[in-house]
């Protein structure tokens, strides 16, 4: 009997040791909004403005391919009672192409454009992913969330403007 309640009582002390030594140890735990960091930074405006410089002259031939679309579609409406049936096939052939031209080079420039920016935005991404390790890492944190993944937290645990700061050299 007394070999059990030392082994209950030193049990106890033992578990009350773990659970003290837990309690002690408390984790430094923030956050960050890594969307708004993204839309706060130059660099996302500097990559945006490089794109648009990068597609261009893609933007303004598509631009071109719809006034010539257009011009021939007018010229179609407005000249269809003096043409013969064989030149309105013609005209109508050629607006048909035109368009299904244009189609397809606007769904390629659409579809390189995306995948550009979605390319520049990773890059940029991994940036501010790495600039909030920093920036945790420096402040003590032990974790660090992305604030799509927090349902709640004091605005104590944010660390986005100190990410910013960095990111922008403390502008």
């Amino acid at each position: 009997m007394k070999v059990l309640m030392k082994t209950t009582i030193a049990a106890a002390l033992l578990s009350t040791a773990f659970f003290a030594n837990a309690a002690e140890a408390q984790q430094k735990i923030g956050f960050v909004s890594m969307q708004n960091v993204f839309q706060q930074l130059p660099q996302a405006q500097e990559i945006s403005a490089r794109l648009q410089e990068e597609f261009a002259n893609d933007f303004a031939a598509l631009e071109k391919m719809t006034t010539e679309l257009q011009s021939l579609q007018e010229k179609a409406e407005r000249d269809a009672q003096i043409m013969s049936p064989s030149e309105r096939l013609q005209i109508s052939r050629e607006v048909e192409m035109l368009e299904t031209r244009r189609q397809l080079k606007y769904k390629a420039l659409r579809e390189d454009s995306e995948r550009r920016q979605q390319e520049e935005r990773n890059k940029l991404m991994l940036d501010i992913v790495r600039e909030a390790k920093t920036v945790a890492q420096a402040e003590g944190y032990d974790m660090v969330l992305n604030d799509n993944s927090v349902l709640y937290a004091g605005e104590s645990l944010d660390l986005t403007d100190e990410v910013i700061a960095k990111m922008t050299g403390g502008n």
